[in-house]
């Protein structure tokens, strides 16, 4: 049986401080011989490509939640960027005091607002050009808004939900206390469409993954098992099959299916 081990990062690998702990890269490399491994994340893919060499993956990975399956040699092997009439409207519509950043593959658009948020753009190891209110290249993976007034995302969020109803998520930053990020990417995308592509390109039997928020569901819904830590969202608590406090506990659970 071909088995897979899915790891969203936020949360669930890394820390606030975007670090993988000694204990963890430990449990990785018992898990290896075992399972093949991959990572499902929201961040771009060259955040995601930093945390794939950092973890040695010999396979592709997913990043802007499910619009782009890609490997570390850049090829690609699924991708679904935003409509065009969409980017449009977003970004005719967002006020001028909301971070703007529209996420292509290997670089993204920024506006002055973003640029005054350094530390978001050094987590997210950006390689970022400034947005001069013109887009001429619409091949656009994501765009992320953000602000410390949660009523003006909370508004836009609103606004969103007018001409669609997915494919957004509004939450609170886990790196800068006060700050509020709206990410939105095609109505389509999800780590659980991306996750079906990935097992039809690569004939995985048996899907394990591992999440903490609510861009998981869909991932967990077409995994066959689906483990959360403790200070998950409750939602994704309530979907999980196992609960975990550390990847001591993960990897208990994995050497049950080890050797089926």
């Amino acid at each position: 049986m071909k088995k897979l081990l899915v790891l969203d990062l936020d949360g669930t690998l890394i820390d606030k401080q975007d670090r993988i702990s000694s204990e963890k890269l430990s449990a990785l490399n018992e898990i290896r011989n075992h399972f093949d491994i991959t990572i499902a994340t929201g961040r771009s893919y060259l955040s995601a490509l930093y945390f794939a060499k950092l973890l040695n993956l010999n396979l592709p990975f997913i990043c802007f939640d499910g619009a782009l399956i890609s490997d570390k040699d850049g090829n690609d092997y699924f991708k679904c960027f935003m409509e065009r009439y969409e980017i449009l409207e977003i970004l005719n519509s967002i006020e001028k005091n909301i971070a703007l950043n529209v996420f292509y593959k290997n670089y993204t658009l920024v506006n002055s607002n973003m640029l005054s948020l350094g530390i978001v753009l050094k987590h997210w190891r950006l390689n970022y050009k400034i947005f001069y209110n013109q887009i001429c290249d619409f091949d656009i993976y994501k765009i992320v808004l953000a602000s410390y007034n949660y009523d003006t995302l909370k508004k836009f969020a609103n606004f969103l939900k007018n001409f669609r109803n997915s494919g957004y998520y509004l939450y609170p930053s886990g790196k800068k206390k006060g700050l509020y990020v709206i990410d939105i990417s095609n109505r389509f995308v999800n780590k659980g469409r991306a996750i079906l592509e990935f097992k039809k390109l690569f004939n995985y039997d048996f899907i394990i993954s591992v999440g903490d928020y609510i861009n998981d569901l869909e991932l967990f819904r077409y995994s066959d098992i689906k483990i959360a830590p403790l200070k998950s969202h409750k939602i994704i608590q309530k979907m999980a099959d196992y609960l975990i406090k550390d990847f001591n506990d993960l990897l208990e659970i994995l050497r049950k299916f080890s050797f089926s």
